[in-house]
């Protein structure tokens, strides 16, 4: 039996996540095109799609997007900005879990996973995978992360959210997903990509980017937030004085094929 569903942990910041929350390189839609055969079907899953970030940028690229995401608000953001950007046809939102998408059998040619496997039950969400992937069809996992080996200033801003959540582990970043895909045996063995980008925002859009980060915002009672951000300004000041911040990136994508 598959476990119960986590929390949703966004609903009440989709907004934030929206507006905040950053993109992903180029390089890693170039990377997509590389592995997928032009022959295959241009129909993706993009699972645990939230606002759509991944999949807008998918459906730009020629793709037909089945956005599947279990919390209501992520999607009506989603199926805003989906028209908003004239990509409503391209563009599908599906109210659903990862570990039961309610995806045809064999219906889609890539499934796709942005900054969100971490949330499901692997080896359940990894099956209904296989279940939806047409043979040979590619599964790609991929997360931003901030690189503190490269900014100071993401190294202080490590240690603020630890400070105020002891239980703020960076490591969850560098899991051994291999492992857990190779226990399914369903797939051929995970390739593992880099790439290295920038992240240009304003401070104070940092500042709203934490509004929607779950091991800030769940943690923080509401005596502490101000503090938190007040704290936060006074770093972001310290590194950036003009307003203008560079955070580092290092963009990690696992990828696969069914077998």
């Amino acid at each position: 039996m598959a476990k119960r569903p986590p929390k949703l942990e966004f609903e009440h910041c989709a907004d934030d996540y929206a507006r905040f929350r950053p993109t992903y390189p180029s390089a890693a839609f170039d990377l997509i095109d590389d592995l997928c055969s032009k022959s295959q079907r241009r129909l993706a899953a993009d699972v645990g799609a939230g606002t759509g970030i991944f999949s807008l940028i998918l459906g730009r690229r020629g793709w037909d997007v089945l956005a599947v995401e279990p919390g209501e608000a992520m999607l009506r953001r989603l199926v805003t900005e989906a028209s908003d950007s004239g990509l409503g046809s391209r563009v599908q939102a599906v109210c659903a879990r990862a570990e039961a998408t309610a995806l045809a059998d064999v219906s889609v040619g890539l499934v796709t996973v942005a900054q969100a496997f971490h949330w499901f039950n692997p080896p359940y969400a990894l099956a209904e995978f296989a279940r939806i992937l047409c043979a040979g069809g590619t599964l790609l996992l991929i997360w931003n992360n901030r690189d503190y080996e490269r900014s100071p200033f993401v190294e202080a801003f490590e240690q603020l959210v630890a400070s105020y959540n002891p239980n703020y582990k960076r490591e969850y970043r560098d899991q051994n997903w291999a492992d857990k895909v190779a226990k399914s045996n369903r797939y051929e063995p995970l390739k593992h990509h880099r790439f290295d980008h920038a992240w240009r925002l304003t401070a104070e859009d940092y500042v709203g980017f934490t509004r929607s980060v779950s091991y800030i915002r769940n943690i923080l009672s509401r005596a502490q937030r101000p503090k938190f951000e007040d704290e936060l300004r006074a770093l972001l000041e310290q590194h950036f004085p003009d307003g203008q911040c560079t955070i580092p990136l290092r963009t990690d994508i696992w990828t696969t094929r069914k077998r």
